[in-house]
């Protein structure tokens, strides 16, 4: 066989490309990182950090957190606001150009190689090895990561881009007064129910606040309208006393269905793969785990304690697609009915101490359908019908 340039390939250096070189440059492999930026760069992301993901990391991200979120503040189109709190911190946040450079120089200092400037344009799979061509030149491995995100290529050579729904998100970050900033250090704003399946949020950073709104990619051309009625409706004349540095969009894929995520010697993860909320929009918490999963199965495939990479496959759909299938089914009656569940979080204490435990890690999706008790019988019909009336509204709307 000719000469490989390392053992695994990984193509992106986000969060769950970074997790896996991480992990496996640890275990002495041969770790090569084809990213076509250079960092630290700019990305478009809330950065928000469910506290669940900090037992994820293998390593102390305190440095980067800017801020602990304790409160959080909601509304039911811009109307009904209510604060609720917690003593335990529910989320972190962070820039996500931050967090990404701070994995990468991780991985970097358990072994892994980067090269910045090269993004995977083309890939062929051979006798024991996957090639990768970028635009300056080939390089080869014996197995490929590709954690190039959700508008990268290598998922859509391999064939594993099937059954993922399109939504968008838009965000802006703004500069605020000391005097305006302060008060909001804890609290994060979420509004819901003024679009169909949409949602607007605001995290408070060290020195500034992230402002966004998402929704399904059909709606996009309502998202500038709601992007602005939500940020008027943050603070009585707040519209008046901000400077926007930024307003951009990027895509938030979510899996619908179980599948391969893996082909040949290649496996995806995190975005790539479409492994995200499809609740809150959030996808930092499953990059991480997709890709230490990922870093697993290679690693036992390498040391020949696997003859395949189908574990990866398997594990994902049995524990990261659970989770994100029984998150599609609470969105379907969230969005059927989102001024109940509002009205739910607000006045039952049980309902907001489990949203928090979602948040915390300390419960899962699956949990709520088994809150239904001798109930739980109907929840797939319930939930099914409940996307069909989502569905219909979202059409409507338009």
């Amino acid at each position: 066989m000719e000469h490989l340039d390392a053992d695994v390939i990984v193509a992106g250096a986000g969060p769950a490309g970074t997790a896996a070189a991480y992990d496996l440059a640890l275990q002495g492999l041969r770790v090569l990182i084809l990213e076509k930026a250079t960092f630290p760069r700019y990305k478009v992301c809330g950065a928000g950090l469910t506290a669940k993901i900090i037992p994820e990391f293998p390593y102390d991200i305190t440095p980067i957190l800017e801020t602990t979120i304790r409160s959080v503040r909601l509304s039911y189109r811009f109307a009904e606001m209510f604060t609720r709190h917690t003593d335990t911190p529910m989320m972190f946040c962070t820039m996500r150009d931050k967090l990404d450079d701070f994995m990468l120089q991780k991985a970097v200092s358990a072994g892994a190689k980067v090269l910045f400037g090269e993004q995977v344009k083309r890939l062929e799979q051979g006798d024991g090895f996957v090639e990768a061509e970028t635009g300056n030149r080939r390089y080869r491995s014996s197995l490929l990561i590709g954690s190039d995100g959700v508008s990268g290529m290598v998922a859509r050579m391999v064939g594993l881009r099937e059954n993922i729904e399109p939504g968008l998100a838009w965000e802006a970050e703004i500069a605020i007064e000391p005097e305006w900033l302060i008060p909001l250090s804890e609290t994060v704003f979420l509004d819901w129910g003024t679009l169909p399946g949409g949602y607007g949020w605001m995290f408070p950073k060290r020195d500034h606040i992230s402002v966004g709104v998402g929704g399904p990619a059909a709606l996009s051309g309502r998202m500038m309208k709601y992007y602005a009625d939500f940020l008027n409706s943050l603070e009585p004349g707040f519209g008046n006393n901000h400077q926007a540095d930024s307003l951009r969009s990027w895509p938030i894929p979510t899996r619908a269905k179980k599948g391969p995520l893996h082909q040949g010697r290649v496996l995806v993860t995190g975005d790539a793969a479409g492994l995200t909320d499809p609740m809150t929009g959030e996808g930092i918490w499953y990059a991480v785990k997709s890709g230490r999963m990922a870093a697993k199965t290679c690693l036992e495939y390498l040391r020949g304690r696997s003859g395949s990479l189908s574990g990866y496959s398997e594990e994902v759909n049995a524990t990261l697609m659970e989770d994100i299938l029984e998150a599609c089914r609470i969105r379907n009656i969230f969005n059927t009915v989102p001024g109940k569940i509002h009205r739910l979080v607000r006045d039952n204490d049980r309902v907001w101490r489990a949203f928090g435990k979602i948040l915390r890690g300390e419960r899962c999706y699956a949990d709520v359908k088994r809150g239904f008790g001798r109930w739980s019988f109907l929840w797939r019909t319930t939930t099914w019908l409940a996307g069909f009336v989502y569905r219909r509204k979202g059409k409507n709307y338009r």
